[in-house]
């Protein structure tokens, strides 16, 4: 059975020769793994290339047994084009995937969620740098909320670097305790240099 799905893409790794596995979250089905089989041969129906960090795409996909879908066809949702240029944003992208995927468990479909990540996607892309710097903070603030913890006397507003730092740590232990089972996030040492 083919399905039309709308999706976020988190994360492509090459597979075999010519192939590409992709985490998706999408509208319908929650977060899934797709496979784009050829996806970076010069024939390719569908390019893997068009699966960047954190596009959004209509993706048609064959539904069966298989926990792997396979993807018939995709096409830009909407152009996602400032987030991929601009060392800022893609360094936030980055970020946000990965709270993103230590956080969620399990495969299930959520219209809040996706709605507060592809409103989280538009904003990045169209926000300028310099209204960037916080908005790593009111994500884990938000998403911390949308997946029902109330983090304690932490406010994602600040006024300097150290005091941006500072609640980036204090956030971060709060999501090591409560939500991301003991995973530590990676890619904060990079955010704290550049915002």
């Amino acid at each position: 059975m083919i399905e039309r799905v709308v999706g976020i893409v988190l994360k492509s790794v090459p597979y075999k020769e010519s192939s590409n596995i992709v985490s998706v979250y999408t509208r319908e089905l929650g977060l899934r793994s797709f496979i784009i089989k050829g996806g970076r041969g010069k024939k390719a129906p569908t390019k893997s290339s068009l699966f960047q960090p954190l596009q959004i795409l209509n993706i048609e996909t064959y539904i069966g047994k298989s926990e792997l879908l396979q993807v018939k066809e995709a096409n830009l949702f909407c152009n996602i084009n400032n987030i991929h240029t601009d060392i800022v944003k893609s360094s936030l992208a980055f970020f946000i995937i990965e709270v993103i995927l230590l956080s969620l468990k399990g495969e299930q479909a959520d219209v809040r969620t996706y709605s507060f990540f592809y409103d989280t996607v538009l904003a990045l892309n169209e926000k300028e740098n310099k209204e960037l710097k916080d908005f790593h903070l009111f994500f884990l603030y938000d998403f911390a909320k949308l997946l029902g913890f109330e983090p304690p006397d932490l406010s994602p507003h600040t006024s300097n670097k150290k005091e941006r730092n500072d609640r980036l740590s204090l956030f971060l232990d709060f999501y090591h305790q409560h939500i991301t089972n003991q995973r530590e996030i990676k890619s904060q040492e990079i955010l704290r240099l550049i915002l």
